[in-house]
């Protein structure tokens, strides 16, 4: 019996260690990315302001600030495992943008719902979304809005771009809903640029 426990143990010790070093390269590689992105940003705006044009450096502060509100938003989700997915969503998905909005303040951990299944069935269905894009000469994007209500959890998620065929999308998602929340096509056709999706999903609170 001794032997078993330990034995449970070390696995369990292995296991944590395994996840415990993901997370840490997930952190890493979204550090070096958001790095990127702001040496980027630092040479157009450099280049706005040697070609004497302030009016386009003020306009891409503006955007860099939006997407800083954005990322300050991200952050106090109240579940640290779904911020950090979507803060590293941008280094997992290469065929994939994702666009975030809020509708107000949102912290799932002071919402009375289980906080931890929603956040399971969110990164879930992001997941589809980034394993079924495909490359394209458009490019694919995912927007997804977020919105506390009275009566729970309201996301938004609208699609276009190209993706590959295979089971239905939709019928995906609602398994990974598992009867959590309600799914709802608000839209689902063909473009020339590929497909257009739009979804609703509505977690009820709890109480």
């Amino acid at each position: 019996m001794a032997f078993v426990l330990h034995l449970s143990r070390k696995k369990w010790m292995e296991r944590s260690n395994r996840m415990l070093d993901h997370a840490r390269i997930t952190a890493i590689r979204t550090l070096s990315h958001h790095r990127h992105d702001w040496m980027n940003d630092l040479q157009i705006l450099y280049g706005y302001l040697r070609l004497n044009k302030p009016d386009k450096a003020a306009e891409y502060v503006d955007r860099i600030r939006d997407r800083m509100e954005i990322d300050s938003k991200v952050c106090q989700l109240g579940h640290p495992e779904l911020s950090l997915y979507l803060l590293a969503y941008r280094t997992m998905a290469d065929r994939l943008r994702l666009e975030l909005e809020f509708a107000g303040e949102l912290n799932l951990a002071r919402l009375p719902l289980d906080a931890d299944r929603v956040a399971a069935c969110l990164i879930g269905i992001l997941n589809l979304f980034r394993i079924r894009a495909v490359s394209s000469a458009a490019e694919n994007v995912l927007r997804m809005k977020l919105a506390a209500t009275e009566d729970g959890l309201d996301v938004e998620l609208a699609y276009e771009g190209e993706w590959a065929a295979g089971q239905d999308l939709v019928t995906e998602a609602a398994a990974l809903l598992d009867g959590l929340g309600q799914l709802v096509v608000e839209e689902s056709r063909q473009t020339a640029a590929g497909d257009a999706s739009r979804m609703r999903l509505t977690f009820p609170l709890t109480a």
